[in-house]
């Protein structure tokens, strides 16, 4: 009996222990964010390629938590500030488009994290730079074997002036990390 009582004691005292070294490692944890991890953001500025210069600073806000396993890694609100890295305007058959690249990253308690990142654009990483649509239209007969012959319209090459982009206040974009992240 003195034997039980005496391994339910040691057991209970290695629970214990085993809990408190749990617990102070997860205050000290080193967090890894993965290279090509996806952020959801929301812009808090306007900007354009009529307005906007290679250099200008934007901003970006985090619109919800991102966990690394159980742990809050970037907290709701947490600020992204970035820089446009390229600015191309308007031409005929092309809209303008807007490179930003992610600098710097601070959590609602103030951290700063330096990273590299990029916003995600559907045009190696541009935002905006659609075709515009074809001005001109050639009709030319298409004939069936079975059918009539048809007119179809081709389109020539010239196209629209394309217009400029503008991203407004509260669009939701991603931000995409290009090198791994280490958050203490």
């Amino acid at each position: 009996m003195r034997k039980f009582i005496i391994i339910i004691l040691i057991l209970l005292c290695y629970f214990v222990f085993i809990d408190k070294i749990k617990a102070d490692d997860s205050e000290h944890q080193v967090l890894k964010i993965r290279e090509g991890t996806f952020a959801k953001v929301m812009t808090r500025d306007e900007f354009s390629t009529l307005t906007a210069d290679i250099g200008d600073e934007v901003t970006f806000i985090n619109t919800q938590d991102m966990y690394v396993y159980e742990t809050n890694a970037i907290p709701e609100n947490t600020i992204f500030y970035g820089e446009i890295e390229d600015v191309r305007e308007p031409v005929e058959g092309r809209d303008g488009a807007l490179k930003i690249s992610i600098y710097k990253m601070i959590t609602p308690d103030k951290k700063v994290y330096r990273l590299s990142g990029h916003i995600y654009g559907e045009n190696d990483n541009y935002i905006g730079g659609r075709n515009t649509p074809s001005i001109y239209y050639h009709k030319v007969p298409h004939y069936n074997q079975r059918l009539k012959p048809m007119l179809k319209a081709v389109p020539l090459n010239v196209y629209e002036m394309g217009k400029h982009t503008v991203v407004k206040p509260g669009a939701e974009l991603f931000v995409i990390f290009e090198k791994d992240i280490i958050l203490k």
